[in-house]
């Protein structure tokens, strides 16, 4: 961090007009820098004899909560704002200005007490208030606990600490204002990859597993959300783990194959893991002992997502901090109208209560495979496959038992595009699947399921062969990228509890 320079108060006592008591405003100050940047627009220059005449100019001005004084222009010494230094612009050094935080002291708040940012000369990080150190990057002031639940997402994951809301011990924050639990439910499937972003600057993961029966687990660091980018590759069993990745030409490179980790995890109860790839050494084990299987991958690009999968038996997990649904990062990700972007091979999850009645109404830009995955219990999955077998076919693919495989396969023209969304509808309704296209008042597939289908409780959108660029929380708000925070459903990429145990 930059070391600024000292931090100074000042007090000016204001006789506004004809209001009869005094009005004091508090001015907590940065020698020799101003506050700058594309966005920072004056509220008004003036020419002033000294700094208190500039303060008392700020304080009758509505909005104005701060000010650059100094050498400002020709015919300007005194500069106020609307907007604070901690408010995403940054101080540069200008040994001719010093700016000022103003404050109203009938808010009975003193300088110090806003914001720790002018408490500690090391709070500046290349101009910018430090986000440890900044109290407006975590929301209002507060008295409460409840006031930091009224403007910060989700309630609890902030709490009043020193006059300001401040991230909860069992929180992480994804980005300022917004926090997850620490420990997540991700399930690893057995029939797709499932995927998460990596917080920036993560190498490292700390998760809780337990096996299915006869299950080989995946997990894999990847340097693109795609199958063609680097992919370091965590698999292991309940006895050996094997090391691997796959660069961007597809090629395979062993690091260690067939090490012993017998009792590492086990199909009864979850096991405390961390899995690390920081500048290349790759290393998996207990927490005790987090190196028990290690090799290194000379890798030089940053790993920004990691994937997971689960061969011949589902298994479950919890994860630490660090990794979230890529769209939790983004602001656009809260609006109405999110676009979402689904890798290839994964699918975009969402959990609903059981039923035997679904729509999915959904938009979707890419070259082929706009797919709708329709799952009942773990070993049950009907693929709604739309514009599969390069854009040309319909059909619907059955996994699970007593049989699985294609049926009613249905040959129809291009439906796709990567420029231009097409919208689809599918409805699912005990058993019978019927599909539109854009506004046709006639489907353009309609089949039964092969099998009996228990009651649907997650549905996906996406499938193989290239990203798919998807809209969907216009038609369901309940898709809205950060409502499963906050109400309990929407956007969740596959996280899912594991199932109670059978009787």
């Amino acid at each position: 961090m930059a070391r600024l320079l000292a931090v100074g108060l000042l007090t000016v006592s204001l006789l506004l007009g004809a209001v009869a008591e005094a009005r004091y405003a508090s001015g907590a100050r940065r020698s020799g820098h101003r506050l700058s940047g594309d966005a920072v627009s004056p509220l008004e220059q003036h020419q002033v004899a000294e700094v208190g005449h500039c303060l008392n100019h700020c304080v009758r001005l509505p909005g104005c909560v701060a000010l650059n004084f100094g050498t400002i222009s020709a015919t300007a010494n005194c500069q106020l704002l609307g907007q604070r230094a901690c408010d995403g612009l940054p101080l540069v050094a200008d040994a001719a200005v010093n700016y000022y935080d103003v404050y109203d002291d009938r808010q009975n708040v003193t300088a110090e007490t806003k914001t720790p940012f002018w408490d500690d000369p090391g709070c500046g990080q290349d101009g910018y208030c430090a986000a440890e150190c900044s109290a407006e990057s975590k929301g209002e002031f507060c008295t409460t606990d409840a006031h930091c639940s009224e403007n910060l997402k989700p309630p609890g994951g902030f709490q009043c600490l020193n006059g300001t809301c401040q991230l909860s011990a069992s929180f992480w924050e994804v980005r300022p204002g917004l926090a997850l639990p620490r420990w997540q439910p991700w399930r690893i499937d057995s029939h797709v990859w499932t995927w998460k972003k990596l917080k920036p600057g993560m190498c490292s993961i700390d998760v809780s597993i337990k096996l299915g029966v006869g299950a080989v687990a995946h997990i894999a660091p990847s340097w693109v959300d795609e199958h063609t980018g680097t992919r370091l590759m965590f698999r292991f069993t309940t006895t050996t783990t094997d090391l691997f990745y796959y660069d961007s030409a597809s090629a395979t490179f062993e690091l260690a194959m067939g090490v012993n980790t017998n009792g590492m995890v086990n199909t009864d109860t979850f096991s405390s893991l961390r899995v690390s790839w920081c500048g290349g050494n790759m290393a998996i084990g207990p927490a005790s002992n987090p190196t028990l299987a290690t090799a290194f991958a000379s890798v030089s690009q940053p790993l920004d997502f990691v994937m997971v999968h689960s061969s011949y038996a589902d298994s479950w997990m919890t994860v630490d901090s660090g990794v979230a649904d890529p769209w939790l990062f983004e602001e656009a990700g809260t609006t109405a109208d999110a676009v979402m972007t689904v890798p290839s091979d994964s699918y975009a999850y969402h959990s609903i209560s059981p039923t035997n009645e679904v729509t999915v109404k959904y938009d979707c830009m890419a070259q082929r495979d706009c797919v709708v995955i329709l799952r009942g219990n773990s070993q049950q999955v009907l693929v709604v496959c739309i514009a599969c077998w390069e854009d040309t076919q319909m059909g619907l693919n059955y996994y699970g038992e007593p049989i699985q495989g294609d049926t009613n396969l249905f040959r129809i023209g291009p439906l796709l595009s990567e420029t231009v969304y097409n919208t689809f509808t599918v409805h699912y309704s005990s058993g019978k699947v019927t599909v539109y296209r854009n506004d046709g008042k006639l489907p353009i597939y309609a089949a039964t399921a092969p099998h009996a289908m228990p009651e649907i409780t997650m549905i996906g959108i996406g499938g193989c062969c290239g990203a798919k660029t998807v809209r969907i929380a216009r038609y369901d708000p309940a898709w809205r990228t950060d409502t499963w925070l906050t109400e309990g459903s929407g956007y969740s990429n596959g996280d899912e509890p594991e199932p109670a145990p059978t009787p």
